[in-house]
């Protein structure tokens, strides 16, 4: 029997944030809009994300802006992810 439901779903796409610290907490505070990433394909039902704010602690900032640099490095060299999971 054949599938006919989608598997695609809809996330929050980040649109736009700033970035705040403070050096007695030793944190970085995030605040972060996001949009559906689905929202360009035509009569797709529309998701809203609210809007978020949140601290990290300083060595989870630094361990978070590693990885994501990791992820472009990757993208920019042509490394392709052959897991079937987005995330490991």
């Amino acid at each position: 029997m054949k599938n006919t439901e989608s598997n695609v779903s809809s996330l929050p796409e980040l649109t736009s944030f700033e970035v705040s610290y403070s050096l007695l907490t030793n944190e970085v505070y995030l605040s972060a809009s996001f949009t559906d990433n689905m929202a360009c394909i035509p009569n797709w039902p529309l998701q809203e994300f609210p809007d978020q704010f949140m601290c990290i602690s300083r060595t989870k900032a630094i361990t978070l802006i590693e990885e994501l640099q990791k992820a472009i490095d990757y993208m920019d060299a042509g490394i392709v992810r052959h897991s079937n999971n987005l995330l490991q």
